[in-house]
This record gives C-alpha cells, structure tokens and sequence, in this order.
C-alpha cells in the first residue's frame, strides 16, 4: 500500500470518526441537555487525553508566555464552537450542518489573507465566492426554508477558522497534543458553566452509550488527525477531507431520516467541488 493511499484511507477515518462523534451527541440529545452531555463527554475525553499526554511527556515542555496565551484564547474558541456547532447539529439536517462546516479551508484562506497578507489570487477568490453560493444554497434563506440554526453553524466556521489562525501562530517548540488537551479542558470548563441554569436529567443505559461512543470517537479522531499528517502527501490527501459529507448523508438518512433537497444537494455539490479544487491550488502553489 502505497503511503499516499494509506494517508487518504486515514483520512476518511479521521472524516468519519468525527462525523460518528456528532451523529451520537444528536442521539444523545433526544433525551439529554446539550450542556450535559459536553460535561460528560468532556470529561472522558479530558481524563484519556491529559494520561496520553503525561505518558508523552507532553508538559515537560517550556511553553512562552505569548504561546500560553495563544492556546488559552485557541480554547476560548474551541468552546465556544462545540456549543454553537453541537446546537446546529442538533436542529438541522445532519448531512447540510456538515456541509457548512466544510467551507473551512474558504475562511481560512480568506482570513489568511486579511490578517497574515498571504497572497490569494483571482482563481481563489473565485472559488472561495462559489464555495459561500454553495453554502447560500444549503441554508436556503427563503421564509419557507430559513432554519435559524444555520446561524449557528456559520458562527462556528468564524470561531474555528480565529481557532485554525491561532493555531497558526503557536511556535514550534509547542507540543502538537498540548493545545488539544488544553482545548478538551476549555469545553468542559465551559459545559460546567452552562449547567448552572441547565436542569439535568436522568441518564440511562442508552444515552450514557451514545455519550460513551461519542467520546470514543472524538478522541479516535483526535488521534487519526494526528497519524494524517504523518502519512503521504498533503496535496493528495487533504481533498479526502470532503469524505465527512458522503458519511454525514448516509448516516442522516440511517439515523435521522434525512434525506437534503434537491436545492440542498446542489449546495452541497458546489461546496465540495469548490473546496477540493481549492484545496489542490493552495498545495500547488505552496510548492512552487
């Protein structure tokens, strides 16, 4: 196998573990709080974070004042996402709250260009406008087919895309798990402060399972995000990202019984045409 493929084939693994992560805090949602389930979630996934971290050695590492900063503030972020993302997810359909988020590599671009003065192009530009008509199509903004949940969606690009540019600016010497870790911790602070006026309900064999499962593959995630970066070539493998909406379709329609509209899919279409090709031109050009 060559490692181009394996990197691709991780890929799709990484896509669709995080996707699993989402479809369970839905079901989970049907009978518990939002806020309770980031607690719980939070909490497994912390506690199997910060042992893999200790056994790494990954806080022996001197990290400067401007990168502590910049990780608390990544993790404000990260927060913040989880609960506006986490809310889409839970009232609107499953396949279009996945495609919104796959207008990322457009944010950041754009951004990138706004904050950092990186060079962008009128072919980027171009596909970056085709990725937000696409997205204009998945919200569909007609009184009839307006979802208010939509806002929500994008407002979690904005904050991962301020996440991913943060990112950015951590210096070298930070430990690739730290602002993960750190991040697992930024959510479950913020699911404690959202209990205060949240009444809790009982949980069961099921919805302790699917909080479980979700927790099992945010972290399985976590860990095949890592191993992408490790295996073939960036170019070819970054397209392989828009797997997430081929897994969230099918799981809405196992799950949710969702299937997205015909305007929908079209906007569903355009966004992952224009991510791709988008995708492929920033890995060109970084190479010349």
């Amino acid at each position: 196998m060559s490692e181009n493929f394996r990197g691709a084939l991780i890929m799709m693994v990484c896509m669709s573990a995080f996707v699993l992560n989402d479809a369970f805090v839905r079901l989970a949602g049907n009978s518990l709080p939002l806020a309770q389930i980031l607690f719980i979630r939070g909490l497994l996934t912390t506690v199997a974070l910060l042992a893999f971290a200790f056994y790494n050695g990954v806080f022996s590492f001197a990290v400067s004042k401007p990168d502590r900063w910049r990780i608390l503030f990544r993790s404000i972020a990260e927060a913040l996402t989880a609960y506006f993302f986490l809310t889409a997810v839970m009232n609107m359909p499953f396949a279009n709250v996945t495609a919104i988020l796959q207008i990322l590599p457009m944010t950041v671009t754009l951004a990138a260009a706004f904050v950092f003065k990186e060079k962008v192009g009128i072919i980027r530009i171009a596909l970056i406008i085709l990725g937000f008509l696409g997205v204009i199509l998945i919200i569909n903004p007609s009184v009839d087919g307006f979802n208010v949940y939509a806002v929500y969606a994008l407002i979690a690009v904005l904050l991962i895309t301020v996440r991913d540019l943060i990112t950015r600016k951590l210096s070298s010497e930070v430990h690739t798990l730290l602002p993960t870790v750190s991040a697992s911790m930024g959510v479950l602070l913020f699911s404690i402060i959202l209990m205060i006026n949240t009444s809790l309900q009982p949980l069961n064999s099921q919805n302790s399972l699917f909080i479980f499962l979700a927790a099992f593959f945010i972290i399985f995630g976590y860990y095949t995000a890592v191993l992408v970066m490790r295996n073939g070539e960036i170019s070819f493998i970054s397209p392989f990202r828009y797997s997430a909406i081929l897994f969230a379709l099918i799981l809405g329609f196992i799950f949710f019984d969702e299937t997205p509209d015909e305007t929908a899919l079209i906007g569903i279409a355009i966004v992952m045409l224009a991510g791709i090709v988008l995708m492929i031109r920033n890995n060109s050009v970084k190479k010349v």
